[in-house]
């Protein structure tokens, strides 16, 4: 079925309704568990990794990112090819790229095999989120959006619980060949299905819409984009640099591993729980969503760097007062960055905010670092609470607009 336009995007509704959203989202929600099983799961076996294939801290940072860095890479083609060819087929010709990835890093178990099957895998696997959220933009009304993305977004952090448990013990009983594999059947299997569970429609633009141009109209894109950039320096500072900071202040390895997970759980409930907030009112509260979730992690921030000349317990409230906000907002952003798109463009315009939180996590986790090694975690937490501010005054100057029936 070939969609276009307005008209198109009523089609698209119908024609997915014969799939029940539930098993949709299960199975988009299921796809990004299996991809995160292996980029979060990798860097639990990093010291395996880096004496295994004899690599230097750099190379070793490096391979870790190599299958993000190719999702990160392929995000905007993913949406054209699913718009193109459909999500069906899009699926599974992605998730079989990335099994077929995974495959080959593990079968060559060499520096360059594992580089290259890591950076395949990842372009493959650029098509679960991009592929999923145009199947939610489609099948959920504005009251039950961001809800639903934040299912699927809740998914990347169940994924790295589970690969704490299950990665180290897949890598003491058959080593890195296991974790890939396991890696691999689990991507290809779980991508059958939910490719069975996802629609046909292609939908075709006009000369007006390519890659990245003609994607959204009106005002206030580039405020959001700023806005998203601001948050990810308060997300990047609690999810990447929580251990780093209390170890410096003296905690123990095993009390800062403790926060760290506390602060995985967080993120895990609060991005269904922001996204239902989010969702009130018809679907018109998400700008005042973010001014909130903005506020809160600021304090949070600022919160959190006095704790960590306080006791284990403290800082253990203060980690979970501030991941609660700042670990949240994701799927907020991606519903208004889809519902401000043309009617058929939600899954690109998903895909480039995307791209941008990729990109800027790499950026801002580096400069964040960079930071606390010249100036002390005290200023970072201070900046980093100063950048969280800059980002709620700019949420709140963003125009108002209704969600109307954003379709991909």
């Amino acid at each position: 079925m070939v969609a276009d336009g307005v008209e198109g995007a009523a089609v698209e509704r119908r024609a997915l309704a014969a799939t029940p959203e539930a098993l949709m989202l299960f199975g988009a929600s299921a796809a990004q568990v299996s991809v995160s099983f292996i980029i979060l799961g990798l860097p639990s076996i990093g010291p395996a990794i880096r004496d295994q294939f004899h690599l230097s801290l750099a190379a070793l940072g490096a391979m870790l990112a190599t299958m993000q860095f190719g999702s990160g890479v392929a995000l905007i083609f993913a949406s054209r090819a699913v718009d193109r060819w459909g999500s069906r087929t899009a699926t599974r010709t992605g998730t079989g790229l990335a099994a077929l990835g995974l495959a080959l890093a593990a079968v060559g178990h060499s520096t360059p095999a594992m580089f290259a099957g890591l950076f395949l895998a990842g372009i493959g696997a650029a098509i679960v989120p991009v592929s999923g959220a145009s199947a939610i933009f489609r099948s959920y009304p504005p009251q039950r959006r961001a809800w639903a993305l934040g299912v699927r977004q809740m998914a990347v952090p169940i994924g790295g619980v589970i690969a704490a448990v299950a990665v180290p013990a897949l890598n003491a009983i058959g080593g890195t060949r296991l974790v890939l594999g396991v890696g691999a059947v689990a991507v290809g299997l779980i991508g059958v299905y939910f490719s069975a569970v996802s629609d046909e429609v292609r939908i075709q633009h006009d000369s007006s819409v390519r890659l990245v141009r003609g994607v959204w109209h009106g005002s206030g894109i580039l405020r959001l984009l700023f806005v998203t950039v601001s948050y990810l320096v308060l997300l990047q500072a609690v999810l990447i640099y929580t251990v780093p900071a209390m170890e410096a202040a003296g905690f123990s390895t095993f009390e800062a591993g403790v926060a760290y997970f506390i602060v995985n759980g967080t993120a895990i409930v609060s991005r269904v729980v922001w996204g239902k907030i989010a969702d009130r009112d018809e679907g018109t509260r998400r700008k005042r969503t973010l001014v909130e979730v903005g506020l809160l992690s600021s304090l949070g921030a600022v919160l959190f760097g006095i704790s960590l000349h306080g006791g284990f317990v403290l800082v253990l409230v203060a980690a979970m007062f501030y991941g609660f906000p700042a670990l949240g907002w994701n799927a907020v952003v991606y519903a208004v960055a889809g519902e401000w798109a043309r009617p058929g463009t939600a899954g690109r315009a998903f895909a480039l905010a995307a791209t941008v939180v990729f990109v800027g996590s790499a950026l801002v986790g580096s400069t964040i670092g960079a930071l606390a090694d010249a100036a002390g975690w005290d200023v970072v937490w201070g900046i980093v609470a100063v950048v969280g501010v800059a980002g709620t005054l700019a949420a709140r100057a963003l125009p108002d607009r209704d969600p109307g029936l954003a379709t991909s």
